[in-house]
This record gives structure tokens, sequence and C-alpha cells, in this order.
């Protein structure tokens, strides 16, 4: 047979001559997408399609299934290079139970270099278990324990288990969720799989089997491949790049355990695969055999018309059409015109001549790249919000103090729980249940060392007094903004005409879902005619700017001017020429004003923005100087938003009466998010990541100099750049000089805020450049910097920074296509805090692209939110802590619009707490305690309780007495009760002088007071009240109050 280029009739790999799978010839396949599959279709099972990267491979497995090409389609996962050893051991037998599957039960395997390369456990033992019949909890915990499986207050990754009163929670590597087994007594009663991150059932089982993580046997490779296996080898220079990438890393980082002798070199997997027919699939067309004639769908941007005359065009050449999409109109439009439709998510559209095939996705008829939601084990939402020992608290009436933990104190009554406070002098106080909502963790300011409150001085109800008034005069001041600018008349942008249009089609990438869907949010703001002002979160490389561009132009063709504020001035530089590039084709001018422009230029710049010759104005904080003054200010623009107190982004919006505003975050501050939540501020969220980024791969070690030189070298021999992130300006020059002791060759500059402003600008062009191998730099680089070619950080002394500063830091890496790494380190002896064990965890957690949102809430947890709101100058507000000020602040707003209330006065005379046997995790029955203490509505206290009864079991008698509790504090403001005392015996419910009292008729054991009622107390009282309020009055459901069983009477 010839070896000329041919298209192959059928356009499959299937017509393929045996004889070129027998000689591994090339293929040419134009595209990465949804083409892969579809060339593959009919071609006899077992296949193993083997990848780049795990992302290809996932796309490679979702469009065969879309496609209905193969039925049975595995990914083998990677394995995570973790000192976690029961993490990697689920890992492992994850992936041997894929390789198990694809030898006995064929279909296709879809693997990269990593996943073949990296070790596999098989032979493990199963333990069955199933409803009804007897296997024990404690023996159950135990055999887990014995099969290397991880202990854990809460489940959420596989190879981890919990004991929990009559639930077990486990989570096997062979399911693709955790497993919640019930017991009574020693009998199973219910098994069902549940949701990682809200830890909520998901379904029952009648039975199931849990796997050992201890292997009874080792096998190679190879012997999971069937006899009869076909292999396809897609884009092999990228395979041997991606296999030598990750071995690599596999070395470096498990250098001293040894780990890395069990991953197979890729040219040991090359030389397996050349006992099977296989193929190698190009994306040149060069060194191809044969052709195959599909091609991407045009790209019309969304423009439906457009994609009508070509799909017409296409049925007179005889194609069958048809449309993937999981959009209602996309596939009502399908129908009217007579193609075929389908409902899914497919990567994109392609063009088959060959079988007279069309298929467009959301893409081709939208413009939009739509993101895939798989399975994801992402941590519980309460993961880590309870409070923590060793922690800094602050208390509503004492102050600040350390947290030692829970205390359970038996009395003649019973046992009653405490939290152990520490003030000055090692004295401590006991804190009973009632007043857990008193207690908040304390957030500092950064640098700000914490202080325990002395119990003996009034120094605490000073400081809190005066940042009480401080929050009032701030929520009044932020509610007349806010008001003000509802009701001022703001300018009514026109609709997009043809220059708008031009600079839409100017941008050279494709908008995903979400990022046409913020802009879409934006523009209708600004068409509104009341004053925008909206907040963009969105993670770091998601497409804000191109937001801000849009923005900027709506407001520009409109005849109006646009101020743009960043944090730094080498993100204004940066804005400047990206902006600059956009609007060249236009009339628009652009220009910046910093410390880096000479004084005479800014004043001519300055002259001429008050005449309106200048359109858009880019600027630190000099933007909000006095001599700036616009002709017709239209937008203001704030990037990196987190960055600026409120007071700089309150003056900016002052700048002109009812301007649009319009703020981008990619980890905004918890303000925001509060303000957005509550009405104050419209927000849209950036979720999609955008086409071919790869999560940047984050490695959390103590500091080696071998891993050190192996990651710079690296980086440099394949051409790229390296930021080395050293955030202390006093020793920045040692680190240089050692830096350049290690690495000789290398171009090394050093960049922090305290530098000659010529100097700064010159390093950081030169690095931009290219001209500097490494950027030996402060936290100064951390907003909006885009240099392509560096794909390598390092952080030293990872644990004195941020969540939100790394976070940003790693956004500096990995913006284009190339595998980004990021290195965090930090001293191999030093003493770890608990806090900062926290981030670097939650850093190397939040590995997936998009997280951007959820480390805002993450980081409030642990951090709180500093200096962001501006409270560092008020000694008062940053002595109570910025969470407490949040409180403050949200109570006072509450109050102005009328929305707040009192927290409910509770006097219990006996003790109530939540059995230890019930929930022993302390961290997770002081959450539970905290979390009934601030039901806001009987509906929540429901929602709370089907929670507590589905996660950790039958509700005890104690803890049903709590809910019933709960259910009259969320009811209580609306009927007007304002105390509760309970003994024994008696109950007492007393309210305001308007308390609806004349609503509610009691059991005839009761009795009217002037104030309220009284009736029989303990346990049942509290019940009977409950039930009262919430069927008289609210009309809601008693499922509230059904105790686990009829045993609590």
């Amino acid at each position: 047979m010839t070896e000329n280029k041919k298209n192959i009739s059928a356009g499959a790999l299937v017509e393929l001559d045996e004889e070129l799978w027998l000689r591994n010839k090339g293929v040419h396949v134009a595209s990465k997408g949804a083409m892969r599959p579809w060339v593959c279709r009919g071609i006899e099972e077992p296949l193993l399609a083997l990848l780049p990267d795990a992302r290809q491979a996932r796309d490679f497995a979702a469009d065969a299934a879309a496609l209905g090409v193969f039925e049975n389609v595995k990914v083998l996962p990677e394995i995570t290079l973790a000192d976690d050893t029961s993490k990697s051991g689920a890992q492992r037998f994850a992936r041997g139970d894929a390789l198990e599957n694809f030898k006995y039960r064929g279909g296709v395997l879809a693997a990269t270099p990593a996943s073949l390369m990296a070790p596999f456990s098989t032979g493990a033992d199963y333990l069955e278990l199933e409803c009804g019949k007897e296997a024990g909890r404690d023996r159950l915990a135990d055999w887990l324990a014995q099969k290397g499986y991880e202990r854990c207050d809460l489940v959420w990754t596989p190879g981890q288990y919990a004991v929990r009163g009559s639930v077990v929670d486990i989570f096997s590597p062979s399911d693709d969720y955790p497993l919640r087994i019930e017991f009574f007594d020693d009998d199973v009663e219910n098994i069902r799989f549940f949701l990682p991150e809200s830890q909520m059932s998901l379904r029952r089982l009648r039975r199931c089997s849990v796997q050992s993580l201890v292997s009874k046997s080792e096998s190679r490779l190879e012997k999971f491949f069937p006899d009869d296996m076909r292999a396809l080898l897609f884009d092999p220079a990228a395979l041997d790049v991606t296999a030598e990438n990750a071995l690599w890393l596999s070395r470096s980082i498990n250098a001293q355990s040894g780990e890395e002798l069990q991953w197979r070199a890729w040219n040991d997997i090359l030389s397996v695969l050349t006992r099977f027919k296989r193929l190698r699939i190009l994306p040149d067309v060069k060194n191809c055999i044969a052709r195959m004639p599909v091609a991407q769908f045009p790209n019309f941007r969304g423009k439906l018309k457009n994609v009508e005359y070509y799909c017409l065009s296409l049925l007179k050449e005889g194609y069958k059409i048809n449309v993937v999409s999981e959009t209602a109109r996309n596939l009502e439009w399908a129908r009217v015109n007579s193609f075929g439709a389908k409902s899914g998510v497919l990567s994109e559209g392609f063009i088959d001549a060959a079988s007279k095939t069309a298929v467009l996705t959301e893409l081709e008829l939208s413009g939009i790249t739509v993101a895939r939601r798989g399975i994801e084990n992402r941590a519980p939402s309460d993961w880590g919000s309870g409070l923590m020992r060793g922690q800094w608290v602050v208390h509503d009436d004492y102050g600040v103090a350390l947290y030692m933990g829970s205390e359970r104190v038996k009395t003649s009554e019973g046992e009653q729980e405490y939290l152990v406070l520490q003030f000055a002098e090692e004295r401590r106080l006991l804190i009973p249940v009632m007043q857990f909502y008193k207690i908040s963790p304390w957030s500092p300011l950064p640098g700000q060392e914490p202080k325990p409150d002395n119990l003996k001085t009034s120094h605490w109800k000073k400081a809190a007094a005066k940042a009480k008034a401080m929050a009032e005069q701030a929520a009044a001041a932020l509610v007349k903004i806010y008001a003000e600018r509802e009701v001022s008349g703001g300018f009514a942008f026109p609709e997009n005409g043809a220059m708008m249009r031009e600079l839409e089609e100017s941008f050279s990438y494709k908008e995903t879902k979400d990022q046409l869907q913020a802009i879409d949010d934006v523009m209708r703001d600004m068409a509104s005619g009341v004053p925008m002002d909206r907040l963009v979160v969105g993670d770091v490389g998601f497409g804000k700017t191109e937001i801000a561009i849009r923005a900027a132009g709506t407001a520009v063709f409109a005849g109006k001017q646009t101020a743009i504020m960043t944090p730094t001035t080498l993100l204004a530089r940066q804005h400047f020429e990206t902006f600059s590039a956009r609007f060249a084709n236009t009339a628009v001018r652009v220009e910046v004003v910093s410390r880096f422009i000479a004084v005479s230029k800014q004043k001519k710049i300055l002259q001429e923005l008050a005449e309106g010759k200048v359109d858009i104005l880019i600027g630190t904080h000099r933007l909000l100087a006095d001599d700036v003054k616009f002709k017709d200010l239209g937008l203001v623009i704030v990037d990196e938003e987190h960055r600026f107190g409120v007071m700089h982004k309150e003056h900016m919006k002052k700048l002109a009466p009812g301007v649009d505003v319009l703020m981008l975050s990619a980890t905004p501050i918890p303000r925001s998010l509060s303000l957005s939540l509550s009405g104050l501020r419209d927000m849209s969220v950036l979720e999609t990541p955008p086409q071919r980024r790869l999560p940047v791969i984050t490695v959390v070690r103590p500091f080696s100099e071998e891993l050190l030189k192996s990651a710079v070298l690296r980086e440099k021999n394949r051409g790229g750049q390296i930021f080395y992130v050293h955030n202390r300006i006093s020793d920045l020059q040692e680190r240089a000089v050692m830096l350049k002791r290690l690495f000789p060759k290398l171009t090394i500059a050093v960049a922090h805020s305290k530098m000659a402003e010529a100097s700064l600008e010159k390093t950081m062009a030169d690095f931009s450049a290219g001209k500097v191998d490494m950027l030996v730099c402060t936290t100064i680089v951390e907003s909006g910097l885009d240099i392509p070619a560096a794909n390598t950080l390092i952080v030293d002394d990872a644990q004195e920074l941020g969540l939100a500063q790394m976070y940003q830091l790693r956004g500096r890496v990995g913006r284009r296509e190339d595998q980004a790494y990021a290195f965090l380190f930090y001293p191999p002896e030093a003493h770890i805090s608990v806090e900062s064990s926290e981030r670097l965890e939650a850093i190397a957690d939040l590995d997936e692209l998009g997280a951007g949102y959820q480390l805002a809430q993450r980081d409030l947890q642990i951090r709180g939110g500093g200096d962001l709101i501006g409270i560092s100058q008020h000694g008062n507000a940053s002595k109570i802590g910025y969470q407490k000020y949040c409180d403050l602040l949200a109570d006072e707003i509450a109050k102005i619009k009328g929305r707040y209330h009192e927290q409910l006065a509770v006097e219990i005379s006996f003790p109530v707490s939540i059995p230890g046997d019930y929930l022993p995790q302390e961290n997770l029955r002081v959450t539970l305690y905290r979390r009934l203490l601030k039901v806001d509505s009987a509906e929540e206290a429901t929602a709370l309780r089907e929670e507590t009864e589905d996660r950790f079991g039958k509700i005890p008698n104690e803890l049903d007495f709590l809910f019933s509790l709960a259910a009259i504090r969320g009811a209580s403001y609306a009927l007007g009760i304002t105390k509760l005392i309970c003994s024994r015996y008696e109950l007492v419910l007393q309210g305001r002088p308007d308390a609806a009292w004349e609503g509610l008729k009691f059991p005839p054991r009761w009795r009217r007071r002037l104030d309220g009622f009284i009736g029989p107390g303990g346990f049942a009282g509290i019940k009977e009240a409950a039930r009262t309020i919430i069927e008289q009055n609210a009309h809601l459901s008693d499922k509230i109050l059904q105790s686990g069983s009829d045993r609590n009477g």
C-alpha cells in the first residue's frame, strides 16, 4: 500500500487498513474536540485512548458519551502527588478498579501518560454490608482502620471514614460518592450515598461493598490490557512532553520517600503498546499516511442567522444536521428546522465531509463555551467553620480571649457543656451553651498581634462601645450613598451600535457562557437609567478585563468618560496597554496617570481630561486627587476591588452623581459578599474556565534546595520564566544573592514597592520582554500582571501569606496553554500556626479553576477581611476584630432598614447539652450549637433538623429540646416574644407590649399573664410551646417538633 496522504471515505478510523494499525501509522485529525471520539466510531473494543492530559481525557469520555459513539467509556484517574497516605492509597485502588474493569468488561479506557505511569493497587478485600444484617458499628470502624482508611470528623474524599453516634460515613475508592451507614444496635438500619459538599443524603441503597485499601497482590500494567486491545495515541509529541513532566514532578517531590521508584518509565509504557494494534493521531498533516475529512464548524460568534444560512447550504449538499445542547431554545430551534436534537454538552461542533454529517453545539449557536459539571469531591461547606482549640475569639461582653475547647461539667441535675475561654493573666471563663452565639472568631489586621482582654478592667467595654458608634456612622453613610444612587438620575446608555459591534468582534477569544451573561448584566444595568453598582467576581484569568472593556466601550461610544482605578502602578500600566490595543482602531483616547508618568505630562493629561479630550483615564489612588477633574464622567471601573477600602471606593463614586460603577475582583472581600447578598449591590459570577487552560499544579512542601533547583532549571530548559516571591524587602537582596549563587547562568532581577520608579518600571518591562529569567520580588506582582512565558511560581515562607494573596500569586502563572507549577515552601523546622496550616491546605485543595468565590468564603473563616474595609486607622474597630466589626455594621444597616431584631433572651435553669456519644467530634458539636442559636426562622430550624438527622442519626431527647427552642427562637420576633425562662417545672414566655398573644391557643394547663404566658417546664413544656407557636401562627409543618422516635414522649 502506498504511503500517500489520502481521505478515508467514511471519515472513520475503522475504515483504515489493518496494516496501518499494525505499523503504528500517523493519521491527521484537525482538532482536539469532539472530532476525536467521532472518528473513533465503529472501532472494535477494547480500545485504549491515550491523551496528553487529564482534561483532554475527561473531554474525550464526555464527548463520546454525548455523541453516543461508545456505551462504556471510563477515565483512568491520575494520582495526586501528596504525603497523605490514605488519600494516595484510595487513589491507587480507584486506578486499579478502572484497570480491572477494562480487563474484564472491555469498553474504552481514556488515559494519560501520568495515569499509566503511576502506581496502582489491586486485589483488595471487600466488606459487604446489607440493611437488616448484623455488622456492628465498632467492628466496622475497626475494620476500616485496619484496612488503611483515615479517621476524620467529616468525610469528603476517598480513603476517609467518620464515626458519629449510630452513624458511620465511609468514602470507598470504588464509589463515586461516600456512603453513610446507620445502625440500630448492631444491625445496619439503612445505607445511603451522600454528597460531600452538603453532607446530605443522595439516595438509599439496600446493600453496598466497601473496598479495603490494603493490597494483597502486585501486578504489572500490561496484565490489564486485553489481548485484543487497540490503542490510539493522540498527539504523540504532547504525550512525550506530559510524560516527562509527570515523571519529573513525581521524582522531584518524592525524592526522599522512594515513591518515584514505583512509577513506570514512559518508554516502558510505549514498549508495552508495541504488542497491540495502534495508530498515532496527529494534529499536523506532516508525516501522516491518511487524513480524516473532518473539520471544525465555522465560528459565527453566535449570529444565528448566519448559522441558519450556512446550515441551509449544507442541507442542499445532502448533509444531516444535528444539534447537541442543554439550552431549550437551541433544541427548539433544531426541531423547528427539522434537525436532529439531543440534550447534552459537547466540547465543540464539526463537519464530516465523508459521512455528510454536521454537528452543532452551544458554541456554534450561541458563541459561548459551556463548562461540564462533573462529580466534584469538594470539601463540605461547613468544613473548618467551627472553632478550633488555640484559636483567638471575641466574646460580645468580655472581649478577646483564647479558645481552649469545650468542657463538660457534671452536676446533680445532669451534664452541662461549656466553652472555655482564657483571658489575660490566664483567667478562665466557662461560657454556657445558651451564650455560644456571643462568641465569634477574632480576625486580626495584617501584622496585628492578638492580646487577651483583662476581665478586671473596662477596656473592652469602652472599645466595643466606640466601635459600635463607628459602625452606626458607617452604616448610615453607606445606606445613604446607596439610597441616593437609587433615586439619582442616572444616564441611560444607548444600545450597542456599529462601533460597539466592531469592538466585540475584535476580541480574539471565545467568550464563555458566564462571561456573556456578565456582559449582558452590565449592558442591562447601563441601559436602565438607574446608576449601576455591580460587582463581577471572576477567577484569575477568567475574562474580567474583557467585561471592563465592553463597559468602557458602551460609555465612551455614548460620549461619556471612563475612569479605571487599579491598586498598583504596574497593573495600571498593563491595563493602559491592553485598553490602548483594543481601542486602537477607534477615535477613543486612552491615558494613564501614575508615579511612572512625568509630572509635566500628567498635568497636560489632566488638563485635557477636564476639556473632554481624554475618554478613558487609568490610574491608582492618584485618580482620587483633587486635581483630577472629568468633564463628563459616566463610568467608574475599580479593578481588584478587594484591595481598596470602603472610603476609597465610595469617594470614587462621589466623583460624579449618578455615575455607573463596575467593580472587578477575583477574591471578593467578605463585606462585598454580604453587601451583595443584602441587596445593596448586584453581582455577576464567572465560573466557567477559558478553553484549554490547565489548572496550576500546586505543591506545598518544606523548603528543599534540591526541589528548588529542579523546578527552576526545568522551567528554564523549556524556555520559560520564574516568579520567586519573598515577601520581606529587608532581606530580598540577600535572597537574590543566594539564588544567583545557585543559578549563575540565569538572569535574575529584583522588584519591590520601595524601588525607584524608573528602576521598577524598567525591571518589569525587561521581565515582560523575556530579558530576565527569574524575578525575585515581593507580593507586588500579585495583581493583574500577564506574562505568558512565566509558568513557574516559587513562594518561600508561604505560611506568612494570606489565602487571598497566595491565590492571586498563583494566578500569575498558567495564563496560557502550558502546564504551570506553583511551589509554596515553608521552613522545615518552623512552627506553623493552625491558621497558617489551614491556609496552606486550602490553597492546595482549591486547585480547580474557578475556585475564587469558594476562596472568598474560606478566607473569611480562616483570616477575616483584614484591612480591606479600611478600619486599620481606627484603633477601636481593629481592637474588636474584623468579623465582629462586620457583624456590628450588618446589624446597624439592618436597623436602618427596619429589619433588625433582638436576640431572644433565654434562661434555662437545668443542664442542656448535645450528648457526647451522639456527636463525639467537639468542633462539630460547637458548630451545631452555634447554628441552632442563630436560627432566624422556623423554616431554617426545620431544614437544620433534617440535615442533622440525615448526617448524624436519630435526634436524642436533649437535642430535640434544643430544636424546639430553635423553633421558638425563629418565630419569636414575628410574635413579639422577647424572653424565655425555663425550669424543670415552669416555662415563662414574655413579650413586647404589641406581642401577638391573642392568636395563641395554648393547652388548658397554660395560663395567660399580662406580659405573656406561663406553662409546664422541662423538655415537654418547651416542645409543647414550640408546637403551639408553629402550628397556630406560622402555619408550618410540625416536622421540626417530631422527635427522632416516640421514645422522647
